[in-house]
């Protein structure tokens, strides 16, 4: 509360007159730490300004809610009460008139959820006790992101949501996040919250040397952090060849295509070591492995090598997934065999 002393004629002329105005007059205060100039009183409005800490504004209206609009060295707006506090205590100087202050008298301004107001005090009676603070309505939940560490630089700030992609001001480019409403940040490395990702929990700067500048989308939101997204499944590109293929013992087989025999650009090849040591062996930089059947989706996000498969390992009934020597994704199915021919369905996707 700031306490300027004065005489007890001024003081109770002073108050008259805030009677009859309500909030016509201005009030100073200081701001206790940065916080939001908005448009409006609430955190729904939009950002205009940022008081600094220590800033001296004027107030001149206060809203129910215990928001107040504030004038000073900027665009003017609304700010939550609860980061305001009257300036350092100053004395008021002599009267004109060659009169004191009166020290059995003061005033101080404080702000209740009505508004401002004043409170006297004459003599030795203690000063009424100032309401209690107001609620703390500009602690919705919300982050602000900054490009240089303690605090400074560019910054935004954001309520509970997701920045899939950080425009070019800030990607690759956050170094400290300060919280407000119990709200927390997820920060990563990746678009669409990829890649390596970090929480932040409480006020930081700068932030560990894994995710400092490194950001491009981030989240902010409160409780348990949120689970990733899952992976969206690959859209399945139209198939572009399929068939049945008798795949004899010795012959090659061009999945692209379906051809057999020794054509170019083969992509597996019936081998033979002995009449009981038999593979399938991919040709021309093709990639194969075991797969389970669910097609382009399953085969596309398989660990494929250039590994030989046993054929004591593909029974009939068994799928092996192919990334041709075209790169396109493969799938063939083992149904039987006649002999030394193996019996094969396949089908392969376009690129």
């Amino acid at each position: 509360m700031r306490m300027i002393r004065t005489s007890a004629a001024l003081v109770l002329g002073t108050a008259a007159i805030l009677l009859a105005t309500g909030n016509a007059l201005a009030v100073e205060a200081m701001a206790k730490s940065a916080v939001n100039v908005r448009t409006g009183p609430g955190t729904g409005f939009g950002i205009v300004d940022q008081l600094t800490a220590g800033e001296v504004v004027d107030i001149t209206e206060c809203a129910p809610s215990g928001w107040c609009f504030v004038e000073h060295d900027g665009p003017d707006g609304w700010v939550s009460a609860s980061y305001l506090t009257a300036p350092e205590e100053e004395d008021e100087p002599e009267m004109e008139d060659g009169g004191g202050s009166n020290p059995d008298c003061s005033f101080g301004f404080t702000m209740g959820p009505g508004g401002p107001s004043l409170s006297i005090n004459c003599g030795d009676a203690p000063p009424p006790a100032p309401p209690p603070p107001p609620a703390d309505d500009d602690e919705d939940p919300q982050a602000c992101f900054y490009v240089g560490g303690a605090f400074n630089g560019q910054t935004f700030c954001m309520g509970v949501g997701t920045r899939n992609v950080l425009n070019a001001t800030f990607n690759n480019k956050i170094s400290s996040v300060e919280l407000f409403g119990g709200a927390k940040a997820r920060l990563c490395d990746g678009p669409n919250l990829t890649g390596y990702c970090r929480n932040v929990n409480s006020d930081t700067s700068p932030l560990v040397p894994q995710i400092n500048d490194k950001a491009s989308s981030l989240i902010v939101y409160v409780g348990a952090p949120p689970a990733p997204e899952p992976e969206p499944a690959p859209a399945i590109p139209a198939m572009f060849s399929t068939g049945l293929i008798d795949l004899q013992q010795t012959w090659t087989a061009n999945l692209d295509n379906g051809t057999t025999g020794g054509a170019a650009g083969a992509d597996i090849w019936y081998q033979a070591v002995t009449a009981f040591e038999k593979y399938i062996t991919p040709r021309n930089g093709a990639l194969m492995a075991v797969g389970n059947g669910s097609g382009y989706a399953g085969c596309s996000t398989m660990d494929l090598t250039n590994d030989s498969i046993p054929l004591a390992d593909i029974p009939p009934g068994t799928y092996v997934c192919v990334k041709t020597n075209q790169n396109r994704i493969s799938q063939f199915r083992v149904n039987g065999f006649v002999g030394t021919t193996m019996k094969i369905g396949y089908g392969t996707w376009a690129n």
